[in-house]
């Protein structure tokens, strides 16, 4: 008999459903991407916007930095106003929390008139390209603890938000905000010790990333050779000294003074993640992805002492913390004052030159230690938006070369809102992981002349330690 060639019609209809699916499929990746573009387009368009906004009030002098009218209420959840309760204002967030009076012409102060307010709570209409949306703009009195501030009128947040039209599906937020603390510069040094009328209060306070373990009383010199090792688990207390392994060891140094040498060493501070692919490629210490960023179990992760065994026996490999030194004793009243400005600026790249996007998650807490009880207190990212961590995404990670990222930071005390004081004896930490997004793992790179991973703080009241 003759082999009939070519396809049934049966073939041929199934094979047009495979290209259908298939084409479907890929359409659907096309259309996310794009979407996920336009909505990245959209928040930085409105984080441009916001940090405008903060900047023009900034030449604003402090008498008249005030609004013009008081802002009225809004049932609407999506709006801004909305966290308006009559004279007051919940800035830490939309879930009425953080409770401020709104600083404005014919309210008062002290049992004052405040008069001579020159900024406009809006909402004002904005538009920027496609871009339409309304700006508003608060003033509230802040926290000032009363080692500063002893009237309570030297220091002032402004909180501007923006809301977006209605936009397409894909856009970004319907509100983004931004916050900024002002202090009056011509408080008096009575008020203000150390202050000179007219001066700025805020001085930085550097801390660099080290391979140190903080049961150290400073930072070790650099091997001369053979400086790879495990990484190290610090999900312990410093007493706990250096471990390995499932079991919580001493966090590493931030040490308040820069490294120092000729060169720059190249040793791998995690042997145990990820095996050297090539020359260069696999240096510092490298984070596994663990969860989401802001997600309740990573930020557990991130803070408190663990015991031993470690209960999740590979959160040292995906959290990473350092502590500093503990805050001397110093004479006068003033505890060191975080102002609630900064910036962390790390030394990364990808694993082999790979190419793929990357997220980098960071907390920052005060921890301190009363009768062997270890307390560690989250700071408040004041965003936008509000959250317990600060993150930094890129959809393509830096991968032909070590490149420093600079993410900034704007927060708050977990407890009051405003400033973070840090009491002789209490440590500064920093825990920092990579987004789950991630597909591999991410490399950071420190305590080297070329790579001074650092994290940078404003500070008043008592002057920041030394090495």
């Amino acid at each position: 008999m003759k082999r009939e060639a070519g396809m049934t019609l049966v073939e041929v209809v199934v094979a047009g459903m495979i290209l259908i699916v298939g084409a479907l499929g890929v359409f659907g990746i096309v259309e996310a991407g794009t979407r996920n573009v336009f909505r990245a387009e959209q928040s930085q368009t409105v984080a441009n916007l916001l940090q405008q906004e903060v900047e023009k009030l900034r030449s604003v002098p402090y008498g008249e930095l005030a609004l013009t009218s008081l802002p009225s209420h809004s049932s609407e959840a999506e709006d801004p106003d909305s966290r308006i309760a009559s004279t007051s204002f919940f800035y830490t967030g939309r879930n009425s929390t953080g409770l401020k009076p709104l600083v404005y012409n014919g309210g008062t102060s002290e049992g004052e008139m405040i008069k001579g307010g020159t900024v406009n709570p809006g909402p004002t209409n904005v538009q920027i390209g496609n871009l339409k949306g309304k700006v508003y703009r608060y003033v509230v009195w802040d926290t000032c603890p009363s080692s500063l501030c002893q009237d309570g009128r030297h220091l002032k947040r402004v909180v501007v938000a923006v809301r977006l039209d209605t936009t397409a599906s894909g856009g970004s937020p319907r509100y983004q905000e931004i916050q900024g603390q002002f202090v009056d510069p011509e408080v008096e040094p009575a008020v203000l010790p150390e202050q000179e009328p007219g001066g700025s209060d805020d001085e930085s306070w550097t801390l660099w990333l080290t391979d140190t373990p903080c049961n150290e009383a400073k930072r070790l010199a650099p091997p001369s050779e053979k400086g790879d090792h495990l990484t190290h688990n610090t999900r312990g207390n410093c007493a706990n000294g250096v471990h390995t392994g499932s079991t919580p060891g001493a966090p590493d140094l931030l040490w308040p003074e820069a490294p120092t040498g000729e060169t720059d060493y190249k040793y791998d501070y995690a042997t145990d993640v990820e095996p050297k692919t090539e020359t260069g490629a696999d240096e510092g210490l490298q984070i596994l992805p663990g969860g989401k960023c802001g997600a309740a179990a990573t930020t557990e992760l991130a803070t408190g002492v663990a015991k031993e065994p470690d209960p999740h026996p590979g959160a040292y490999q995906e959290v990473h913390r350092w502590l500093s030194p503990p805050v001397p004793s110093h004479s006068g009243e003033q505890d060191l004052l975080l102002t609630g400005e900064g910036t962390l600026s790390l030394w990364t790249r990808t694993l082999g030159g790979a190419v793929y996007s990357g997220e980098i998650c960071a907390w920052l807490f005060a921890r301190s230690e009363t009768e062997g009880k270890v307390t560690d207190t989250l700071v408040v990212n004041l965003g936008p938006p509000t959250s317990l961590d600060f993150s930094y995404f890129a959809q393509s990670w830096p991968s032909s070369g070590w490149t420093e990222i600079s993410m900034p930071l704007s927060f708050g005390y977990a407890e009051e809102g405003g400033a973070l004081p840090l009491p002789p004896g209490s440590r500064l930490g920093l825990a920092v992981s990579v987004g789950s997004g991630t597909s591999s793992a991410l490399q950071l790179r420190y305590d080297m002349p070329s790579f001074d991973s650092r994290i940078q703080l404003a500070t008043t009241g008592a002057p920041p330690p030394e090495a």
